[in-house]
């Protein structure tokens, strides 16, 4: 019966983590040299987008905050910029793309572009579940902590692709937790409030 019961957990997390990302906007970045310019296209709209534009030493040159259906098309003048790497991210409910760019000698190009996918935390009856595809394959560290800062529960996961964690806070004192989940590509964490 546990085993049916944990498939089917299993299966839900999965088929709402691809359902989310069905709905995830999809990024195109095109570099115009010419005119010194970037041009940001988005196929459709996540009220969860968020853009940056940052420097080598991760300095935030541009931001906005969520996007909306005047955001599917942008260019960025880079004209002033002096030469270096910088990135450009989209950050969403699921993901992160991040693109890496050369302004050198009036030119602009578009080096490598890296997309993230970031864990899912649903939350049910007192049950915190975490669904996360590990594209690395490294280590995985889960961690909870009280409103305190005082580390809960601590769990390294190793060498696993997809990662699920179902994480029991219906006896739980009442106040707020923060979940991390750590990998190589970056540390996510989920905020939970118990009443």
């Amino acid at each position: 019966m546990k085993t049916v019961l944990k498939f089917t957990v299993m299966a839900a997390l999965l088929f709402n983590t691809v359902t989310a990302m069905a709905n995830e906007p999809k990024m195109k970045l095109i570099a115009d040299s010419e005119a010194k310019s970037l041009v940001f296209e988005l196929d459709k709209v996540s009220k969860d987008a968020k853009i940056q534009f940052l420097d080598s030493e991760n300095n935030v040159i541009y931001s906005s905050g969520y996007l909306n259906n005047n955001d599917l098309r942008k260019k960025y003048d880079l004209s002033k910029l002096e030469e270096g790497v910088y990135t450009l991210k989209m950050d969403s409910t699921t993901k992160v793309i991040a693109y890496t760019i050369l302004i050198k000698d009036d030119a602009i190009s578009v080096l490598e572009s890296k997309e993230t996918i970031k864990p899912i935390f649903k939350i049910k009856e007192g049950m915190v579940f975490i669904n996360f595809f590990n594209q690395e394959m490294k280590n995985v560290d889960v961690k909870v902590y009280d409103a305190s800062d005082r580390l809960l529960h601590s769990e390294m996961v190793e060498n696993k692709l997809i990662v699920e964690k179902a994480l029991n806070f219906k006896n739980a004192y009442k106040g707020s937790y923060t979940i991390t989940v750590s990998s190589a590509d970056g540390i996510y964490t989920e905020n939970i409030s118990i009443k």
